[in-house]
């Protein structure tokens, strides 16, 4: 039975919970637009995140119930598709319109967001019991919080047997994809870290910058040769500082160059019994970026625009360095295929060796409504999506847009340079961080108990770069006390030891291990 495979796959599988903080970009869908998924979350959305759209377009998502119109009168069936992976764009036209070739009897409509605008959109949509048929989990938010509130009907009842059997069993966890037997979301990757930087060479050359910068002292120095050589044209650095996911990770990866006990975005780990956010490592990260902004090294439009954004202005030449993850490489490659750039990694403190940035963590996304009217057909998209034959899982990872979760793909496909850069250079500074979801079988609850405290990591490092906040110290001491104290709040709400977040035996220059886990019972 599926049941019984995809339990055995689960034994083997890693317990973690993470998140993929993608971006989103400008929708390119099938009979569907930006303006649609505005009106679906209430109207608003369009002129807050999209002045240039205007007003969303009248009809769209609220007009029509889960799963389109009726194929019983003879119509097409619609299935609704919303997520945010702009930077398979490509690769998803090419999908969609292969799919609809072959199914005549379906249309896709495909709305793509940003992370951020996705989050808010997608509850709206599902308050009004109008989700769309296939979309996936929000960043921050837990699988079993997901199914509990009837957002996901398993998908074991309507996928073939030997679907489950392409995956890499280390692609299936329980409270990730699967709740006991049944099987609820696919991941989108395999897990990478998304905070490496990318450099372009031609503009570092022009600057001068002959050495490709490993330490603090020596990438704030490269940057404010590029700004300086720049005259108001080029800087040092750039990125997505609109969205506050993008800002909370490149803190979080400097801090953990610097050698902070720090978890992932949306994690939560302490240290020596309180939230890690003053730690004298991450004072040291935000004081780079802080520098960063003293110099006038950071792109004056990088607090107002989107990650999508900023990539684009990196490939453009507008700055020299952009802090983000693999999923550029496809859209620089189909868009920008003279752009003469590398992979470096994080920086780190002067001084500072053989530290870490967190690895990525397995991340539920994408599964099937549970009200939508057209399941077997939704499943049925799921498993062309990730198929080698419909060509969307080989040619993301050809052109170097992620480590897909088939490991036959990956062997055939992955030929893409900056991408094997990318991988190798991941691979050689990322190390395995502790979870709690690992030790504690009520982490999830915790997770879907806890609330997020303002302001967050993400908006500390927005208001450095917007100079609002001026004594980021104190911002960050306020963090650590507030996020420590709604943190023993949800532990004891949901009856867990407060203990749990901490791992005395973690060492950031190792892999937090099996066994380590075991050292702690």
């Amino acid at each position: 039975m599926l049941k019984r495979k995809i339990g055995t796959m689960m034994l083997a599988a890693v317990l973690a919970v993470s998140s993929l903080a993608g971006c989103g970009a400008m929708p390119s869908a099938k009979g569907t637009t930006q303006e649609r998924a505005d009106s679906a979350a209430g109207g608003s959305m369009a002129e807050e995140n999209h002045p240039e759209t205007g007003p969303a377009e009248e009809g769209g998502a609220g007009e029509k119930a889960a799963g389109g119109t009726d194929s019983a009168q003879g119509e097409k069936i619609t299935l609704r598709v919303v997520d945010w992976s702009d930077g398979s764009v490509n690769q998803r036209e090419a999908f969609h319109e292969k799919y609809m070739e072959e199914h005549p009897d379906i249309q896709i409509e495909y709305t793509m967001l940003t992370v951020d605008q996705f989050k808010n959109t997608i509850v709206t949509m599902i308050k009004s019991g109008e989700g769309p048929d296939i979309f996936p989990i929000p960043v921050g938010l837990t699988l079993n919080t997901a199914v509990e509130e009837g957002w996901y009907q398993p998908i074991n009842p309507y996928v073939t047997e030997d679907f489950a059997e392409r995956f890499d069993p280390l692609s299936f966890a329980e409270g990730v994809t699967h709740i006991g037997g049944d099987w609820y979301t696919i991941t989108e990757v395999m897990p990478t870290i998304q905070c490496l930087f990318f450099y372009n060479k031609d503009v570092l050359q022009d600057a001068g910058v002959t050495e490709i910068p490993s330490t603090y002292s020596e990438f704030r120095e490269a940057c404010r040769k590029v700004t300086e050589n720049g005259n108001g044209n080029v800087y040092g650095l750039i990125d997505g500082g609109k969205q506050m996911n993008r800002m909370d990770v490149m803190a979080r990866s400097l801090t953990a160059a610097a050698g902070g006990k720090i978890a992932a975005t949306t994690k939560v780990l302490v240290d020596q019994g309180k939230a890690p956010y003053d730690s004298g490592e991450m004072i040291q990260a935000l004081g780079l970026i802080r520098g960063l902004v003293e110099d006038g090294s950071i792109h004056p439009d990088t607090i107002n625009i989107s990650a999508p954004e900023a990539r684009e202005l990196f490939a453009q030449g507008q700055a020299a360095f952009l802090c983000q993850g693999m999923w550029c490489i496809a859209q620089w490659d189909a868009n920008y295929p003279d752009l003469n750039y590398g992979v470096m990694a994080v920086p780190v403190p002067d001084g500072v060796t053989d530290t870490y940035v967190q690895a990525g963590e397995l991340s539920p996304w994408i599964g099937i409504y549970k009200q939508s009217k057209h399941p077997a057909e939704a499943a049925e998209y799921l498993m062309a999506l990730y198929s080698e034959e419909y060509g969307y899982q080989p040619g993301c990872v050809e052109d170097g847009t992620f480590v897909s979760v088939i490991p036959s793909i990956n062997e055939k496909y992955m030929t893409n340079e900056v991408m094997k850069q990318y991988y190798t250079v991941a691979e050689e500074t990322s190390k395995v961080v502790p979870t709690i979801a690992k030790r504690d079988a009520k982490a999830n609850d915790f997770y879907a108990e806890v609330k997020d405290v303002q302001p967050g990591l993400g908006a500390i490092v927005q208001g450095i770069i917007s100079q609002s906040i001026t004594d980021y110290e104190a911002a960050l001491k306020k963090l650590s006390e507030d996020s420590t104290a709604e943190w023993k709040r949800a532990c004891e709400a949901v009856g867990m030891d407060y203990g749990m977040l901490e791992f005395p035996n973690w060492n950031t220059k190792e892999d937090y291990t099996d066994e380590a886990y075991r050292e702690l019972k």
